[in-house]
């Protein structure tokens, strides 16, 4: 039976993978990778185990935001701050999913 729960998301998400570095406090890149799924609001990652965040961290990440026009494609360099709200199990072991919540939210303007 499907959960019908209410969409509490004030941003839509889309399937938009795009290159994100994970950063420590102290500026280190923790990891390298790809954004599942994007947002306004926030992005959910795949990250290796051994670099995972602690949920209630706060982050900085580095994203490569892909921008097209019917001749062009380029990607667009974003940083911003987030918080790690949950983490969930993946296919492979090695890695597990990240939920992250930009703070503040971020105007990736993703819709057109």
């Amino acid at each position: 039976m499907a959960d019908k729960r209410p969409e509490r998301r004030r941003s839509k998400r889309l399937a938009l993978s795009c290159p994100v570095k994970l950063i420590s406090e102290a500026g280190k890149v923790v990891a390298q990778t790809k954004a599942l799924n994007i947002s306004d609001g926030g992005v959910f990652l795949s990250l290796p185990i051994e670099a995972l965040p602690g949920c209630g961290c706060t982050v900085k990440l580095d994203l490569s935001v892909p921008r097209f026009t019917p001749n062009t494609y380029m990607l667009e360099d974003v940083t911003c701050q987030a918080k790690v709200l949950r983490h969930q199990p993946l296919v492979n072991e090695t890695l597990a999913g990240a939920a992250l919540q930009f703070d503040p939210p971020a105007d990736l303007a993703l819709e057109a």
